[in-house]
């Protein structure tokens, strides 16, 4: 197994070092957890490379080389996004039922989580032959108020179909507290003028 694994790495699109660090290193440390801890992994990775709108994540999601992402349907609570491409195929005939996508649904949950401001979690839909595909959930009534989503600065994607602008700090929750403040504000002025 050892030779065609390493021909297979060595002449696929993800390369020698990538898909080994990706799917041999990785399951051999977290074993049994590999998917949990990379669902993780994919998370804090977001965290990193936060963008503010899908298309950006589409063009992002590409440059990590996870593969290509293309969203299929979408809703008020949930989106199902399909990962295809070479490295993705490469990857399914490789490893079969056990290649794991965990990194790339904490990824796309905490992604989506940062541009609807509600908690998102998401899992493998769907594994085919040449694609995978993702469902994200949120909870429109869940905001995802915690030290990770209250400040996220998006990055500004390169894009060669985007013209560049000033990076901005985004407040997910920032606007609903400074409206709650400026109505404690003007309560507290009608007071001193009563």
């Amino acid at each position: 197994m050892s030779q065609k694994l390493y021909n297979q790495l060595l002449q696929g699109h993800q390369g020698l070092a990538a898909g080994t660090m990706r799917d041999v290193i990785l399951p051999a440390i977290l074993g049994k957890e590999t998917d949990e801890m990379l669902y993780w992994i994919g998370k804090d990775l977001a965290r990193v490379y936060p963008v503010a709108t899908s298309e950006d994540l589409i063009y992002l999601t590409n440059q990590l080389g996870f593969g290509r992402l293309v969203q299929r349907k979408k809703s008020n609570t949930s989106q199902i996004w399909r990962l295809t491409g070479p490295i993705v195929k490469e990857r399914i005939q490789r490893n079969d039922e056990e290649t794991s996508f965990g990194l790339e649904c904490g990824f796309l949950a905490q992604e989506i989580e940062f541009q609807l401001g509600t908690v998102a979690e998401s899992k493998v839909f769907d594994l085919h032959r040449d694609y995978v595909e993702i469902l994200v959930q949120n909870d429109p009534l869940s905001s995802a108020d915690n030290e990770h989503t209250e400040m996220v600065t998006f990055i500004d994607i390169d894009r060669p179909d985007k013209e560049p602008h000033d990076k901005k700090e985004t407040s997910l929750f920032g606007l609903k507290r400074k409206k709650k403040g400026k109505k404690e504000e003007a309560a507290k002025d009608s007071t001193k003028k009563d």
